[in-house]
């Protein structure tokens, strides 16, 4: 609309309609080219490099594996049968509250030397255990209180 008639579009008119693709089909490709290939070159990476994004943050060895699955072990008879009725269920909790309370550290897996090793303070561990016990038994009634005390 805005043209004089008669004039018809100019070439460069033209080449800014085309698409992206189109543009400079005869314009210097080496840039290009090599930017395009610079993803296919190999990565430079020395050996602990490459370990260091093929291990875990955490490396747990085997023997941490099965102190960690002692403790997880024990809190749970510990916590899943606080109030129980059953006799052995109850030797359960018993057995796991003995074993959270010693302070014996002449054996490996006793519970002191399992949280340390494991990065965990046995002391805070302990404490939180007994509180959530009282907190548990609480809500009980007296008769289960006097089974589980």
């Amino acid at each position: 609309m805005g043209r004089k008639p008669g004039k018809t579009a100019t070439s460069k008119d033209h080449r800014d309609r085309q698409p992206f693709w189109v543009k400079d089909n005869n314009g210097p490709r080496i840039q290009l080219d090599e930017r395009a290939m610079a993803i296919f070159q190999p990565d430079v990476l020395i050996e602990s490099q490459y370990l260091a994004t093929q291990t875990r943050r955490v490396h747990l060895d085997a023997e941490r594996v099965l102190m960690f699955a002692v403790l997880r072990d024990a809190v749970s008879c510990f916590q899943d049968n606080v109030g129980s009725n059953c006799k052995r269920k109850q030797a359960m909790h018993r057995d796991a509250e003995e074993w959270i309370l010693d302070r014996d550290r002449s054996h490996l897996f006793s519970f002191d030397n399992v949280c340390e090793i494991l990065g965990l303070d046995p002391d805070y561990m302990r404490a939180g255990l007994m509180r959530w016990k009282d907190a548990a038994l609480r809500g009980r009634p007296a008769k289960a209180r006097s089974l589980a005390g």
